[in-house]
């Protein structure tokens, strides 16, 4: 276990940081158009869904609604499985996933003797298959955990926003944090418990927002190019 003493640890954000895109969410989409049924109630539940999803405050209850229903009827077994599965087709498919820059960077990082970890909201199995596959299975990860509930599976431990600054204590990595990469204003405290923090190719507004609430100009990485 990491000494709690040392602030050497260098954090990595995951999807859209080291990855070109949003690995959960092309998971659990994926697993919607295996079935067409799933996609059924999915377009029956729009009107009720739609209108949620554009306030923030609402946003998360029909992709919480639509990764129950991806998993419904499925095993945790399965799921990972499936997991699995999808990071083969990744691979073995024509688009790169992980950002060459992003993982150049991390590389050195711990070249130099910093202890690197990847704190994401993707689906941990997921990650964890994703990153095996790409040949970063080395790399310490604190990624989100689902519970079965009502014949599918939910949000159990969601490794998003301040929530990161405990499920990374819990595995050993308590701030602060000597760095920080992220592409996201969600990460705000991850960047308050850092000494240096990186935006990975930031939208207008995300930038606009973290440095309104920072008061310090960003050090930006144009990495997704």
């Amino acid at each position: 276990m990491p000494d709690a003493n040392d602030a050497d640890v260098v954090v990595f954000d995951f999807d859209l940081t080291l990855t070109r895109w949003e690995t959960a969410s092309r998971f659990f989409k994926g697993l919607l158009r295996r079935a067409p049924w799933r996609l059924s109630i999915l377009l029956l539940a729009l009107p009720v869904l739609g209108p949620l999803l554009l306030a923030s405050h609402t946003r998360r209850l029909p992709t919480r609604f639509g990764v129950w229903l991806a998993t419904f009827g499925r095993s945790r077994h399965a799921l990972e499985a499936l997991a699995a599965s999808h990071a083969e087709a990744v691979f073995d498919g024509d688009e790169v996933l992980f950002i060459d820059a992003a993982v150049a960077h991390l590389r050195q990082h711990q070249a130099d003797g910093a202890r690197v970890v990847i704190a994401t909201g993707c689906w941990e199995p997921l990650a964890r298959a994703l990153l095996a596959r790409g040949g970063l299975g080395d790399v310490p990860l604190v990624a989100s955990t689902l519970r079965p509930a009502w014949g599918g599976w939910v949000s159990d431990q969601h490794c998003l926003g301040a929530n990161k600054i405990p499920m990374l204590a819990a595995r050993g990595y308590p701030p602060p944090w000597a760095m920080a990469y992220t592409d996201h204003h969600a990460d705000l405290p991850l960047l308050r418990n850092s000494a240096r923090w990186y935006l990975v190719s930031p939208k207008a507004g995300c930038l606009r927002r973290i440095e309104d609430a920072l008061q310090s100009p960003a050090r930006i990485l144009d990495w997704r190019v």
